[in-house]
C-alpha cells in the first residue's frame, strides 16, 4: 500500500503539474482581441514555455544521475504554477509575461526527469509497466483538464482570475511536504556494466516515440478541422475528439497492465501497427464507424506511451533522469515541431492528403520498434 500511496501522490502531482502549460493556449485569443497582442507575440508565449521545458529536461535528468542533484517534485509544481499565475497581476507587461512562462518551463522541466526517478525506483519487477502507466496517464488528465479549467476562470473573470490557479499547485506541494515520498531515486547508485552500456535500443525507442508523437500532436490538432471539413458540427468534432483521448488513457493504462505479462516489445510493437488501420478509417468512413475507428485509434496509439518509457529505463537503468528527460522532453517537443511541418504541408496539398502521411510515419515508428534488441533476446523481432 505504502508504494501505490507514492504513486498515487506523484501521479496527483503529474496531473497539476501538466495543467498549466495548456492554460497559455486558452489564453491566446483573449490576448489577442482584448490586450491587442499580434498573433506571433500571443503564440510566443506557449512556444517558449515549450522550447524551455523540453530542452532543459534532458539536462535536468543527465544532472540528477551523474551528480545527484534533483529538484524538489514539491518545488517543481509551485514554479509551474507561480510562472503561470502571475500572468494575472500582467498580462498588459509583454516581457515580464515571457519571464514568467520561462520560469514554469523550468518548473515543468525539473518535474519530470525527478519524479520519474522515483517512479521508476518504486515501479519493479512485475509492476513496473502498470505503475509507469498510471503516472503518465496524470499527465495526460492534466493536460486534457487544464483548458477545462482555463476556460472556466477566463470566462469568469478575464486573465486576472487566472491568480487564483496558484490554488492547485500549493495544494499539491502541501500534500508532498506533509507526507514526503523518500528519496528513492537510483541515481548513481547503479554503476553502468563493465561492458558499457548499448545506446542503439535507446535511440531507435527514442525516434520511434518522436514520430509516434507526431502522429499524436497532429491528430490532436488536426482532426477536428478534418471533421468540420467532412460536414460535422464545430461542437460533435471537439467531442469526438476529446471522447479519442479518453480511450488513449483507458489505453495507456491497460497496456502498461498488459506489458508486465507479456512482455514490453509485443505491446509496443503490436499497438503501433494495429493504429494504422484505425487511422484509415477515421479518414474513410463515417457515423458509427468513425466513432469507433476514433476510440480504436485513440486506445491503441496511446497504449505504447508508457510503455516505451519502461522499456528505455530498463535498457539503460543507470540513467534513468536523462531518459526520462529526453522521453518526455525532447521527443515529445520535436513530435510538435512535426505537427507545424505538417500544417505547412496542408497548406500547399490539402489537409487531407497531409493526414494520408500519417499511417505511413507510424510504419516507420512500428518499424524502429521492431529493430529494438530485448535485453537476453537474441533477435530483434522476439
Amino acid at each position: 500500500m505504502s508504494q501505490l500511496r507514492q504513486i498515487g501522490q506523484l501521479t496527483l502531482a503529474h496531473l497539476v503539474n501538466d495543467i498549466y502549460a495548456p492554460v497559455l493556449m486558452a489564453l491566446q485569443p483573449v490576448l489577442i482581441t482584448m490586450y491587442g497582442y499580434g498573433y506571433f507575440e500571443a503564440a510566443l508565449l506557449p512556444v517558449t514555455h515549450s522550447i524551455v521545458s523540453s530542452l532543459l529536461q534532458p539536462l535536468f535528468g543527465r544532472l540528477a544521475d551523474s551528480r545527484g542533484l534533483r529538484v524538489s517534485v514539491g518545488l517543481s509544481i509551485l514554479l509551474s504554477g507561480v510562472g503561470i499565475s502571475l500572468l494575472g497581476l500582467i498580462p498588459d507587461q509583454y516581457l515580464a509575461m515571457l519571464l514568467c512562462v520561462v520560469i514554469s518551463g523550468v518548473g515543468h522541466a525539473s518535474f519530470h526527469p525527478g519524479a520519474l526517478c522515483k517512479v521508476s525506483a518504486l515501479a519493479t519487477g512485475g509492476s513496473r509497466g502498470r505503475l509507469t502507466s498510471f503516472f503518465v496517464v496524470g499527465g495526460n488528465m492534466g493536460m486534457a483538464l487544464g483548458p477545462i479549467i482555463a476556460g472556466i476562470v477566463l470566462t469568469s473573470g478575464g486573465i486576472p482570475m487566472v491568480t487564483t490557479l496558484i490554488v492547485p499547485a500549493i495544494l499539491a506541494a502541501a500534500v508532498l511536504y506533509l507526507k514526503p515520498i523518500p528519496d528513492v531515486c537510483p541515481v548513481a547508485k547503479q554503476p553502468a556494466p563493465a561492458g558499457g552500456e548499448d545506446w542503439n535500443p535507446v535511440i531507435l525507442l527514442f525516434a520511434g516515440s518522436t514520430l509516434r508523437s507526431w502522429v499524436t500532436f497532429g491528430a490532436m490538432t488536426y482532426i477536428p478541422t478534418f471533421l468540420v471539413l467532412q460536414g460535422y458540427p464545430l461542437m460533435e468534432a471537439t467531442t469526438l475528439v476529446s471522447v479519442m483521448l479518453f480511450a488513449g488513457v483507458v489505453g495507456q493504462i491497460s497496456g502498461g497492465v498488459l506489458s508486465d505479462r507479456v512482455g514490453r516489445k509485443p505491446i509496443v510493437v503490436v499497438s503501433t501497427l494495429a493504429s494504422i488501420p484505425a487511422f484509415i478509417g477515421i479518414l474513410m468512413t463515417h457515423g458509427i464507424l468513425l466513432i469507433l475507428c476514433m476510440l480504436l485509434f485513440g486506445y491503441l496509439l496511446w497504449a505504447s506511451f508508457a510503455v516505451t518509457i519502461a522499456m528505455a529505463h530498463e535498457q539503460i537503468p543507470s540513467q534513468i533522469g536523462l531518459i526520462s528527460g529526453l522521453f518526455l522532453g525532447i521527443a515529445m517537443g520535436a513530435g510538435g515541431i512535426g505537427v507545424s511541418i505538417s500544417g505547412a504541408i496542408a497548406d500547399q496539398i490539402g489537409l487531407v492528403a497531409t493526414l494520408s502521411f500519417f499511417p505511413v510515419i507510424l510504419l516507420v515508428a512500428g518499424i524502429l520498434f521492431i529493430l529494438v534488441k530485448v535485453p537476453g533476446r537474441r533477435s530483434p523481432v522476439e
